[in-house]
């Protein structure tokens, strides 16, 4: 089961539900992810076979734009807000998904 975290920054105010990393459900594996174009945070699906280690991994893409315009990296809780740079802050568990 997944989990959504109210990440927040205190030096610009940005706020994102996201699971903060990679996070597995049911139905789907998932990674979060920044977008250097949107300045953004999301979690995208990377897998959806989670249970089989031979299904294909999706490459993570931005969900607005699935283009090389949207580059996007890896983002995992205590990473960089975004938008400005600072250090996001974990918050409280805000939803359970499968």
């Amino acid at each position: 089961m997944g989990q959504h975290f109210q990440f927040r920054c205190e030096h610009c105010s940005y706020e994102a539900v996201v699971s903060g990393g990679p996070d597995v459900g049911m139905v789907s594996r998932t990674q979060t992810i920044t977008c250097a174009k949107c300045k953004e945070l999301a979690d995208v699906v990377t897998s959806e076979e989670p249970w089989n280690s031979r299904a294909p991994k999706l490459p993570p893409r931005c969900p607005r734009r699935r283009t090389a315009k949207h580059p996007v990296k890896r983002w995992t809780a205590g990473g960089p807000c975004p938008r400005c740079g600072a250090a996001l802050q974990k918050g409280e568990l805000v939803a359970l998904w499968d």
